[in-house]
């Protein structure tokens, strides 16, 4: 269960960045007319000509300064203004838009755990030794949204890890579990009014199976399976604090198939248990540059079964359920008007949950690609 803990704290991670979204829309500005058209003014008085040409080249600068101009109101503009404020809005992107982020993400992970073995009549230890594991993970990752409609985006997200486990002194870099995702809201955001966001994701097993390895010389990039994850995200926006939280639910799918060797038995499948999570927490703006964010993320894993085999003798081995918790802090920089940069830390209360989390997340706009809001 070394990878789970690691699997999980990233999945949390990537719900709770999407429930502390910013809930608030741009506000449309309102065109004014211009000082040189009114619809009751009338045209500068012009001096006598002194000749034909000058007559005539004054006339036409008068009908020019009576004719409307691209900025003047009308009621046309006006009709599109109201038109345009009576139209759903949405925190999602709006379609046809994409954003870029960059995550820089450092964990470190200690764990301390006692292997023992006793002998068939249970008369004597056979076996006694401490295993420890302490492992510093390197991930940056890719995340692009894409908006389909105002309100459905799509996500997907390419992860790559380095790992060094300073105990045994090795090292590995690989691909991470890329995943797909989607965020939908089914109705449209209205001041004073709780948004709701409903999500999906599937997360693949792209990266080293902690399954399949040799354990004693090989690092896993990856949770070793696939999974799929639906639940909900909310938020309420009360100026200039934003509350929000989530509710999902994980399936892991079965493995088949395998063969490692774990203690002296051979590990030949296992079935991960569901996986519930939820987070809560707040967001408070400073001032329009700066904002903090402070929530605490919960998940409970029901049991895993392992099927293993033993000399000959098959046997299944089932785990406990299993809680991880962690409380997390970011601060969000807005470095223009419309890109905000993002460093978080995370402290893990559980075991299985990293002791430091440091994640920094920077937007990237690609030129051709980005569209600007």
């Amino acid at each position: 269960m070394k990878g789970w803990g690691i699997g999980v704290a990233a999945t949390l991670c990537l719900l709770t960045q999407w429930a502390a979204a910013d809930a608030s829309t741009d506000a449309s500005n309102s065109t004014t007319s211009s000082s040189g058209s009114s619809s009751s003014g009338s045209a500068p008085a012009a001096t006598a000509p002194a000749t034909d040409s000058s007559s005539s080249s004054s006339t036409n600068k008068a009908e020019a300064a009576l004719k409307q101009q691209a900025t003047d109101a009308s009621s046309e503009k006006n009709l599109e203004q109201v038109f345009d404020a009576s139209q759903p809005t949405y925190s999602l992107l709006r379609k046809g838009d994409a954003t870029l982020y960059y995550t820089f993400d450092y964990s470190y992970f200690y764990n301390a755990a006692i292997d023992i073995a006793l002998t068939s009549n249970s008369s004597s230890i056979s076996r006694f030794r401490i295993e420890e594991d302490a492992q510093n993970t390197v991930t940056n990752t890719l995340s692009l949204d894409y908006g389909v409609k105002d309100n459905l985006t799509f996500n997907t997200t390419l992860p790559m890890v380095a790992k060094y486990d300073s105990t045994n002194n090795l090292t590995t870099m690989a691909l991470g579990d890329v995943s797909f995702a989607a965020r939908w809201q089914p109705v449209p955001v209205e001041r004073g009014a709780m948004s709701t966001t409903l999500f999906g994701v599937f997360s693949t097993a792209s990266g080293v199976s902690p399954y399949t390895i040799n354990l004693n010389s090989d690092l896993s990039t990856g949770k070793g399976y696939y999974a799929a994850t639906g639940g909900a995200s909310f938020s309420d926006v009360l100026d200039p604090v934003v509350l929000f939280g989530s509710l999902s639910d994980t399936i892991g799918l079965p493995v088949n198939g395998l063969n490692q060797n774990r203690a002296g038995s051979i590990l030949t499948a296992f079935q991960p248990g569901d996986t519930m999570s939820m987070s809560a927490g707040l967001g408070y703006s400073l001032n329009y540059d700066i904002s903090v964010t402070a929530s605490y993320q919960m998940s409970y894993a029901l049991q895993t079964t392992y099927n293993m085999m033993t000399a000959g003798v098959a046997s299944r081995v089932v785990t406990p359920d299993m809680l991880a918790a962690s409380i997390n802090f970011s601060v969000g920089f807005r470095t223009t008007p419309t890109q905000i940069v993002n460093i978080g830390f995370a402290y893990g209360l559980t075991q299985d949950t990293p002791n430091i989390d440091l994640t920094v997340t920077l937007p990237m706009d690609v030129s051709g690609m980005m569209k600007s809001h």
